[in-house]
């Protein structure tokens, strides 16, 4: 006779290749599902990227100058930090602030970053600001045409001349 307990439970049928070695179930369309987000993930553009993405190619930017420019390891980690600081007051957050190359997933050029090499040798790094200045443009001056003055003295103006009676 049947056990009450599994009378009414309905039991999957699993295959070989659906078991991991623990003998839990994989979900593998689940699995390929995340494994394409998290390929496709640094292929979107610098301005849709989380955040914690881009300090992962903050880091990738920062190691690859410190490659470039021949950095020491502090120099290259007061780079980051600036430009972790510049990301946290959101001056990086644009798509003009930041060159960012989908294809080849990583930063190009950031807009306004300098370096400075001091008397002692040390690279120093510096974010210019952009200043948000508002310009505004000149409206054009309406020509003025000059009259001469009639002969009774009042301009040629009618609504500034008496009526004649």
């Amino acid at each position: 006779m049947m056990n009450a307990t599994n009378r009414n439970k309905t039991v999957k049928k699993t295959n070989a290749a659906d078991t991991d070695l623990s003998g839990n179930a994989q979900f593998t369309p689940l699995m390929n599902f995340l494994k394409q987000e998290s390929d496709n993930a640094f292929k979107r553009p610098w301005h849709r990227l989380e955040r914690g993405l881009r300090m992962n190619r903050l880091r990738k930017f920062s190691d690859d100058e410190a490659k470039r420019l021949k950095l020491s390891e502090s120099e290259k980690n007061n780079l980051f930090i600036l430009l972790n600081k510049s990301l946290e007051k959101k001056l990086l957050n644009s798509k003009a602030a930041v060159i960012y190359d989908q294809d080849e997933e990583r930063i190009t050029e950031i807009k306004g970053l300098v370096s400075h090499r001091t008397s002692s040798g040390e690279t120093l790094f510096q974010l210019l600001d952009r200043k948000n200045a508002v310009t505004f443009r000149r409206r054009p001056q309406p020509t003025q045409t000059t009259t001469a003055p009639t002969p009774s003295g009042n301009q040629s103006d009618p609504s500034k001349s008496k009526p004649l009676e």
